[in-house]
């Protein structure tokens, strides 16, 4: 059963317990709310290519054995100019370290997967629309003051610089990518 709200399908990627009205809920297990138990570690998933208009992920592709080939997935079953939205735990929160997490992500992360003419050009097809840092409880305590860009090329705002230098102050990124498909 496909689930189609204001002409617009929407997946809730490795959804666990957090069911979302109005989204295609896939998870390992078929429990309550789930649409679709489907391992994600298996392709091709079980969704044809260019249907979907947005991909909703949170705490699920640290989880897959090949990174890479799950954002291959995303991308296939993605329409072109579809919004995927991944939350992850960031590099430097105690989150990252859980022993069932395969991947590590900082602001970075997600840029490999956007450049065409590297080695690895089978795996671009995204474009970064925003990268939010989610900040721990003290996080919250340092303001997000936008830094010169030519000092801190790498760095989004203090709290960021700060998460460099202290752990636990981010603790999640919150990644919005726009599928681009030739």
């Amino acid at each position: 059963m496909i689930k189609k709200i204001n002409n617009s399908r929407k997946l809730n990627l490795g959804c666990g317990r957090d069911i979302k009205t109005g989204y295609i809920n896939i998870d390992k297990s078929k429990t309550a709310g789930v649409d679709v138990a489907h391992d994600l570690d298996k392709y091709p998933w079980p969704f044809k290519d260019n249907y979907f208009d947005e991909v909703y992920g949170r705490d699920v592709i640290e989880h897959v054995k090949d990174l890479f080939r799950a954002m291959k997935e995303i991308r296939r079953i993605s329409k072109n100019n579809a919004v995927v939205r991944l939350i992850v735990p960031y590099w430097h929160s105690s989150g990252a370290f859980y022993p069932n997490h395969n991947y590590f992500f900082n602001v970075d992360s997600m840029k490999f997967f956007t450049e065409k003419g590297r080695a690895y050009d089978n795996y671009h097809g995204f474009k970064v629309e925003r990268i939010r840092l989610i900040p721990s409880r003290i996080g919250w305590l340092i303001p997000p003051i936008p830094l010169p860009r030519f000092l801190f090329p790498n760095v989004l705002n203090l709290r960021h610089l700060v998460s460099y230098l202290l752990g636990e102050i981010i603790i999640k990124i919150d990644f919005t990518l726009r599928v681009a498909k030739e």
